[in-house]
């Protein structure tokens, strides 16, 4: 059982992490409008120019990947939270175990331990 004090620790650091990720995202999806988790794509460099459209596309195809992974973590992070507040938290969600401090310091919003990481 995690320690009362290491565990409000860990809170902050989800709270900070996740108002970090917020803030990127808030700019990041400037301009573009998200309707059930898809992308009005609206490309107003579009031209004659093959590559560069080309080059268009790859860079928003990139940052719409970058958001769809900042998105995830933002879930991990809230699921981490709620964990906290029903006391399940720092228990390995695939063999129950505790997950070791270090890991939980290093990866807050971590639900599995390191076994079982990629299971």
């Amino acid at each position: 059982m995690i320690e009362p004090q290491i565990q409000e620790e860990l809170k902050q650091k989800l709270f900070e992490e996740k108002k970090r990720i917020e803030d990127i995202l808030s700019k990041t999806e400037t301009g573009k409008k998200e309707t059930d988790r898809e992308y009005e794509t609206a490309f107003p460099e579009v031209d004659r120019d093959e590559e560069a459209n080309a080059d268009e596309m790859d860079m928003y195809e990139s940052n719409l990947a970058a958001d769809e992974a900042m998105k995830s973590e933002l879930e991990k992070i809230e699921k981490a939270l709620t964990a906290i507040e029903s006391g399940t938290y720092g228990f390995c969600m695939n063999c129950q175990k505790e997950i070791p401090l270090a890991r939980l310091r290093a990866y807050p919003q971590a639900d599995t331990c390191i076994n079982c990481d990629g299971k």
